[in-house]
């Protein structure tokens, strides 16, 4: 069973709650500039990562935009053993970006995905940050007030702590769970934050089939937006033991994949927020 414990937040170290998002830059005459309409992609440079190295990805939105939500995936096979460490807003500039670690015996290459929006209401709300011990699971939510829709979120985990959880929870939430790899029982406590972003208007929430992962073997699903619409955010969900690998936006869903390192079967499911373009 996952145990939820909370802490302050340490100053500086996460998001401001209701922190509202860039707003499109001002021309000289002091008219909002032009941006682009609705929704939009970009992705990011990729990374070359060696085994046994941890390193940061990251995409940035167009003037004008603002992220929704984002995410990375690797080149070549989707099976290898990439997990991450955090999928979050970038905190220096206007994007998205994702920490991973390559456990497997080959060098990977990664490569990042942000999801951007000319919607003005977006802000971002903060969960508790969550300790855990080493070896444990834990989870953690974010959530929305009673006036605003969840449209994306991401979180950020301690060193050795990877997600086995990161998806829209309800209207109004984002859920996240991780555990601490570590198992050394003199390690440090480690931590799990999440974030959400809120909108005033309500995307479609589309769930994935749900996959089954034996033990020992990774696999995918995919959640596609109803016809005509785009994807804002998304994520998925896989159990204890079971780390996400892969989350990315398609040009019209979202697509997860995970690893089960444990030895009992698990289940994969992937969600998807979706509004008109």
């Amino acid at each position: 069973m996952r145990r939820f414990r909370t802490t302050a937040l340490t100053t500086g170290a996460f998001l401001a709650a209701a922190l509202p998002l860039a707003a499109p830059p001002a021309r000289a005459d002091g008219a909002s500039a032009s941006a682009p309409r609705g929704v939009v992609q970009a992705p990011g440079h990729p990374l070359v990562l060696f085994p046994g190295r941890e390193g940061t990805v990251a995409a940035f939105c167009p003037d004008g935009t603002t992220p929704t939500g984002g995410g990375a995936t690797v080149e070549s096979d989707l099976r290898s053993p990439v997990f991450v460490r955090r999928s979050e807003l970038h905190p220096t500039a206007n994007g998205w970006r994702v920490m991973v670690y390559n456990a497997s015996p080959d060098v990977q290459t990664v490569h990042p995905h942000v999801v951007c929006s000319t919607d003005s209401s977006l802000t971002v709300q903060n969960g508790d940050e969550v300790a855990l011990d080493p070896g444990e699971p834990v989870s953690g939510v974010a959530s929305c007030d009673n006036t605003k829709f969840a449209v994306g979120g991401g979180f950020d985990a301690g060193a050795s702590t990877f997600a086995e959880d990161s998806s829209s929870g309800d209207i109004r939430s984002w859920s996240t769970a991780a555990k601490y790899t570590d198992y050394d029982p003199a390690a440090p406590p480690s931590y799990l934050r999440t974030f959400v972003i809120c909108s005033d208007a309500q995307p479609s929430w589309q769930p994935s089939l749900i996959v089954r992962l034996a033990p020992g073997t990774a696999g995918t699903t995919h959640a596609e937006c109803p016809g005509g619409q785009v994807p804002l955010s998304g994520g998925g969900t896989a159990g204890d033991n079971a780390f996400l690998t892969s989350s990315i936006p398609t040009a019209t869903g979202w697509t997860v994949w995970a690893r089960n390192t444990g030895q009992d079967e698990r289940t994969l499911l992937a969600t998807v927020l979706c509004t008109a373009p």
